[in-house]
């Protein structure tokens, strides 16, 4: 869900910064924006399997080679506001579900990607 006009708010302070300049620092990266862009990749549809797990590969690969240290962001279980916010959406897209996660947003299948994402973080160290 994340904050209302984002974006907009930051817009005025945005810099666009050669990747080398990062080399040294530390970059918070919210793994499900990553997960969210490599599932909407048109050329990889059809064609890579876990197109979520190959972005985050190339991407902390080629941060990590540039001097750039990681903290990911997962996602915890949604808050009670939250969560009815997410079911209603989700009903709203695709219908009522009986198959509701423990969550009851309809968003297990998204988790487990995540989680698939975790468990390779953890393997690359």
């Amino acid at each position: 869900m994340g904050v209302t006009d984002l974006w907009q708010i930051l817009e005025p302070v945005r810099q666009h910064v050669p990747l080398k300049s990062l080399s040294g620092k530390t970059l918070a990266v919210d793994l499900s924006l990553w997960v969210c862009e490599a599932q909407t990749v048109k050329k990889m549809i059809g064609t890579v399997t876990k197109p979520h797990l190959r972005n985050l590969f190339f991407r902390v690969s080629s941060l990590t080679l540039n001097g750039v240290k990681l903290v990911f962001v997962m996602e915890g279980d949604a808050p009670k506001l939250k969560a009815e916010a997410m079911k209603k959406r989700t009903e709203m897209r695709y219908g009522v579900s009986k198959k509701m996660g423990r969550t009851g947003t309809g968003r297990s299948h998204f988790i487990s990607v995540l989680k698939e994402c975790l468990e390779m973080l953890e393997c690359l160290g």
